[in-house]
C-alpha cells in the first residue's frame, strides 16, 4: 500500500514537471516567428536574387508581423551564408535561400568546404527555377538542335560552348547536352557573363549557355540567336524558342533557388515556414513579378518533395562533375 501510494506521488510529481515543459515547448511553436528573422543569402546585394529574396522578405514579414532580414555573405560562393546557417540556432529563426551551386555542386568542386550538406541542413521548399538557355554567333550556320549536332559531327567535335565559370551549372548543362546530343565539344570558361556573351557573339566561340535571363535580352536585340531552351516543356515569356527535349525527349536542366533550415529545427517550424513561403510565392503579384522581372517559375513545393528533388540533383552533379574530368579547386 505504502509502495503504491509512493509509486502515484512520483508519478504525479513527474507530470508536474512535465506538462508546463510540454506547454512551454508548444507556445513557443505555436508562437513562432517570435522574433526577426535572418535570410541568409550567398549571393551580393543588388542582383537579381537578391531583389527576389527581399521580395519574399517583405512579403514573409508582413505575414508574420515580425522583420525579415535579408543577410548578404558572398564570399566562398555562398558557403560563408551556409556554414552561418549550419551553426546558427536551430529554432526556425536562421534560414538559407540558397541557389543550387550551394547545395549540389560547391563540395564537388571546392575543398574544405564548412559544411555537409545532408548532415547539416533540413530541406524546406524548392522555390523556383529559371532554366538555361543555348544560344549561338548570328553567323554559325546552325540554328536548331538538329542542325548544330549536324555542324558538331561535321567539325569532328572542333566547336566551342562558352560559359561564366568552369565549374558553375551552365557548364554541366553543357556536359549534358553534348552527351544526349552524342557530340564533342570544348567548354570555353570565363570570368563573366558578358565576356562569354560577347566573345560568342563576335564569333570567338559557336555557343554561350547560361540563364535565361541574361541572354534573352542579347536573343531579343539580335546578338545571338536562340537554339534552345533546357527546361522540360517551353518556357512563360519564351514560347517561340524549342526546349531541348523536344529534340531529346526527358532532357531538363534548370538553376534553382531552394529554402533549407538547420538539420535540428522543429518540424512544426519547418512545415510553418514551408506553408507560409508557399502562400507568398502563390500570390499572382509575386509569382508575376518574378517571372517577368527575373525569368524565374515559381515551385514552392513541400519538405517533402524538395527533399526528393535535392537527392536526385545531388546524385546527377556528382556524376556530371565525374565525367567532366573537373577538379577540386
Amino acid at each position: 500500500m505504502t509502495c503504491s501510494l509512493r509509486r502515484r506521488s512520483l508519478l504525479a510529481a513527474g507530470s508536474a514537471l512535465t506538462l508546463p515543459a510540454l506547454a512551454r515547448g508548444a507556445a513557443a511553436q505555436a508562437a513562432f516567428p517570435s522574433r526577426p528573422v535572418r535570410l541568409m543569402l550567398g549571393v551580393p546585394p543588388g542582383g537579381a536574387p537578391d531583389v527576389a529574396a527581399r521580395l519574399m522578405a517583405d512579403a514573409l514579414s508582413a505575414r508574420w508581423r515580425q522583420p525579415v532580414v535579408v543577410d548578404n555573405r558572398p564570399a566562398g560562393n555562398g558557403n560563408i551564408a551556409a556554414q552561418a546557417v549550419a551553426r546558427g540556432e536551430a529554432d526556425g529563426h536562421t534560414l538559407l535561400m540558397a541557389q543550387a551551386s550551394i547545395l549540389v555542386l560547391n563540395d564537388l568542386v571546392m575543398r574544405d568546404v564548412p559544411f555537409d550538406v545532408e548532415r547539416d541542413f533540413v530541406p524546406i521548399a524548392l522555390l523556383m527555377v529559371t532554366p538555361f538557355m543555348l544560344a549561338a554567333a548570328p553567323g554559325l550556320p546552325a540554328s536548331n538542335l538538329a542542325e548544330l549536332r549536324e555542324l558538331a559531327r561535321a567539325r569532328g567535335g572542333r566547336m566551342t560552348f562558352a560559359t561564366s565559370g568552369a565549374a558553375n551549372l551552365p557548364r554541366f548543362a553543357g556536359e549534358m547536352l553534348k552527351s544526349a546530343l552524342g557530340i564533342e565539344m570544348s567548354n570555353v570558361a570565363y570570368s563573366s557573363v558578358p565576356n562569354a556573351i560577347q566573345d560568342t557573339a563576335m564569333g570567338r566561340t559557336d555557343l554561350v549557355i547560361d540563364g535565361t535571363p541574361v541572354i534573352t535580352p542579347q536573343v531579343r536585340g539580335g546578338t545571338l540567336k536562340p537554339i534552345a531552351v533546357t527546361s522540360a516543356e517551353r518556357f512563360p515569356m519564351l514560347e517561340d524558342i524549342p526546349v531541348v527535349a523536344e529534340t531529346v525527349p526527358g532532357f531538363r536542366s534548370v538553376g534553382w533557388f531552394g529554402l533549407v533550415g538547420p538539420r535540428a529545427m522543429p518540424a512544426p517550424a519547418v512545415q510553418r515556414v514551408a506553408a507560409d513561403m508557399r502562400a507568398v510565392l502563390e500570390a499572382p503579384e509575386i509569382r508575376g513579378r518574378l517571372l517577368r522581372d527575373f525569368g524565374a517559375a515559381v515551385v514552392a513545393n513541400s519538405p517533402a518533395e524538395f527533399a526528393g528533388f535535392l537527392t536526385a540533383e545531388r546524385q546527377l552533379y556528382r556524376g556530371l562533375v565525374r565525367g567532366s574530368g573537373v577538379t577540386m579547386d
